[in-house]
Formats: C-alpha cells, structure tokens, sequence
C-alpha cells in the first residue's frame, strides 16, 4: 500500500466512523423514543429492557452504513480537493484516477464487512431482540385471542383452530394436520386442546384421529389424545417471521416452506436477493458521491451532510419501491432487489465520465 492510498484511507475512515455513529444514534434514539410508553409500563428487569435495546444497535448500524459511506465519500472527496491537494497530487504526475480509487477501495472493503455482519451478527442479535420485546417487555400475548387462525406447529405441521388463547394455553376446535410429501398425512380433529407442561405436548380432547393412507381414510375416536405436537403456547403465537430475522440462506429456505403451506414467498425471497444487493449499496453510492464532492468542493461540511442524508434517504426510497414491485409479483426477486442499485450504478458511472475523471 502506498503513501498515497493510506492517507486516502485516513481521510476516508475518520468521517465515516464518525457518520455511521452519528446516524446510528439518531435512528435508535427516535426509535427508542417511539417505544417509552409501552417500556414505562413494561414489568420486565431494567436489565431485560437495556439487553432489548442494546441488541438492536447492530440492526440499525447496519441501516445506516450507505449513509455514512456517502458522508465519508463527501468529505474525503472535498476536502482533498479544497485544500489544494488535489492539484499538488496532479503536479506529481499522478494519474487522475488514483485520485478517488483508493476511497472506491475503501467503499468496497466496508461492502463485504456489511455483508458478513449480515449474515452473522445482525440477524441473531435482532431475532433475540425482538423476541424479548415480544415475550418479556411488551407481551401483548397476555390479553391477545386469535380467532380463525392458522398456525405453523412445526416442520410438518399445521394447526387451525377457531380460537387460540395463549395466556391459558387452549385451542378451541383445533385441527391438527400433519404434512408428508403427498399432502396430509395424519389429521386430529377436536373440540379442544389444551398445553400440558409436564408431557410438554398438547393434548386433544373430545375429537377423532383421521389417517389417511392409499387404501382410503381410517377414523378413530378419542377422548382424550396426546399429541406429537410440542410446540408451546408462545411459540405458536402468530407472528409473521420478519426477514430482517434471518441470514439470506434462512431466507430462501423460510420462503420454500411458505410455498409449501399455500403462502405467497415472494418477500422472503425478495428479501434474500436484497441482502446480497443492499450492502454492496455502499460502493454505488461511493461512486456516486465522487462527481457530488466534485461539485461541492466549496461547500461546508455542513452542506456534505445534509447531501448525503437527502441522497441516502432518496436511495432507500428507491429500494422499497423495488421491494414492493418484488413482492406484488411486478418483477422478479432479484430484479426487484438489484433496482435501486442498477439506476443509480448508471447515474454514477454517467456522472463520472461526464467529470473525466
């Protein structure tokens, strides 16, 4: 690495430490914010409520990387051209485009850091958070009754049941169907069922066994039945399972088993193209905040930040457009993942040979 390129790293490095901080803050401070009134009530530990929040840092860092890449890129850009620098490096005999390539360098490294923090960290720390806010902090499973719900018991597993008290750990006219590669395989079919802790398994009462096999449909009463279902209560509560949950390899797996039980997988796998496509956003948006330094290389870096959180917010905007599309089957996953970054990658490529840099 030569001089050059570590003190383009330098440059680089500071004001996007300092971005990604500053954002980060912002976001989970109003976020936090938003939830003070169910945290006052919570009876959770001020531990419990601290570890929620806490775990939700890496989720919200991760959001904002773009934002800080771009602010880092102005700066970087900028200022190397406001102080002269820019001109002395050209005297040298440097060639112009070892002028922003170390900052590309930079972009791309902050990428792939991004990518392997979203298949590692990020997804455990924001599953385990939400899954104390759901279950600790704020239960709303305590006063909830779900009505005329379907509810995933397992791998292979699908119960219905006309009401779901989770609180009390009841099901009222449940039906349990177990699902072989054929279809149903097995069918429990009652007018109750309870959650028993000791065995750990749902019991049925009041119903009728139905197995269905190539030879027709055998039927056995009951009065009582213990289930293989060991799914407990909170477990069932139905809750869809949000993307930002899982790797990209879980999200393509979780989008095969709602193909399997009827459902649309279309944002989960929209979901698992766009967690390739949105941390490699930092080097789109770097190469398009190279020609943007250019243009404000007067300006403040009051005016750098401001640039960069309009721009960021209107890539974002675009990205959800892109997701929308993909979801409602306008265009395919990756299409619909890559949108965002195929129109601006064009803008700044435009935008660079238009600098003839």
């Amino acid at each position: 690495m030569t001089i050059y390129t570590r003190y383009m790293v330098g440059r680089f490095v500071r004001p996007f430490a300092f971005g990604l901080g500053l954002f980060a803050v912002l976001i989970f401070l109003g976020d936090t914010f938003d939830k003070m009134n169910p945290i006052m009530r919570s009876r959770a530990p001020l531990l419990t409520i601290l570890e929620c929040l806490w775990l939700e840092v890496p989720y919200w860092a991760g959001r904002v990387i773009p934002m800080a890449t771009l602010l880092a890129t102005l700066v970087a850009i900028g200022g190397f051209v406001q102080s002269g620098e820019w001109l002395a490096t050209q005297s040298c005999g440097i060639e112009t485009k070892r002028f922003w390539l170390p900052v590309l360098g930079c972009a791309l490294a902050v990428s792939v850091l991004a990518f392997a923090a979203q298949e590692t960290v990020m997804p455990a720390a924001w599953a385990r958070s939400r899954r104390l806010w759901r279950e600790q902090v704020h239960p709303e499973w305590e006063w909830t009754k779900y009505q005329n719900v379907a509810l995933l018991g397992g791998e292979d597993q699908f119960v219905q049941a006309w009401l779901f008290l989770p609180k009390e750990g009841k099901l009222e006219r449940p039906i349990l169907e177990t699902m072989g590669s054929h279809g149903v395989t097995r069918q429990l079919d009652a007018k109750y069922a309870f959650w028993d802790p000791a065995r750990a398994r749902w019991v049925f009462h009041g119903g009728v066994e139905r197995v269905f096999g190539p030879d027709g449909v055998v039927e056995t009463p009951f009065e009582a039945k213990v289930s293989d279902l060991d799914a407990p209560p909170l477990s069932l509560v139905p809750r869809a399972t949000s993307p930002d949950e899982l790797t990209m390899r879980e999200a393509l797996a979780y989008a095969r088993r709602v193909g399997r039980f009827g459902g649309s997988p279309r944002e989960y796998e929209v979901a698992a193209m766009a967690k390739i496509a949105y941390p490699f956003t930092n080097l789109i948006i770097c190469a398009l905040g190279i020609p943007i330094a250019l243009r404000l290389r007067k300006s403040s870096r009051v005016v750098a930040f401001c640039a960069a959180l309009g721009l960021s917010f209107i890539f974002l905007w675009m990205m959800e457009i892109g997701r929308t599309l993909g979801v409602s089957g306008r265009l395919p996953p990756l299409a619909a993942a890559w949108l965002a970054n195929a129109g601006f990658g064009a803008l700044s490529v435009f935008l660079i040979r238009r600098w003839d840099l």
